[in-house]
């Protein structure tokens, strides 16, 4: 048989264990919570970095797509970097 007192302090010692684990999962949500704001606000800030970027680059994008096409098959690979690069660089429509 136990001892009342070694009994009494076990089950002190689960029972803050629980709330020491409750405890630890609130400041996680807590936590959870505050870092998903801040990345949602920095994915909106980045995402207007890149508009603005985008739009600077427009006068860029219509100098490259002005310029002439070269014959043979370095033209074709410069041609495809061309419209890849003013691909990434045209700003979003709207």
């Amino acid at each position: 048989m136990v001892p009342r007192a070694v009994q009494n302090a076990g089950y002190t010692a689960v029972g803050l264990g629980v709330l020491g684990l409750q405890q630890v999962q609130n400041r996680r949500r807590m936590i959870a919570e505050k870092v998903g704001t801040e990345l949602s606000a920095a994915g909106r800030h980045a995402q207007a970095v890149l508009t603005e970027a985008k739009t600077k680059a427009a006068p860029v994008t219509s100098r490259l797509e002005a310029l002439p096409k070269l014959p043979g098959p370095v033209g074709q690979l410069v041609d495809q970097g061309r419209s890849r690069l003013c691909d990434a660089l045209r700003p979003p429509a709207g």
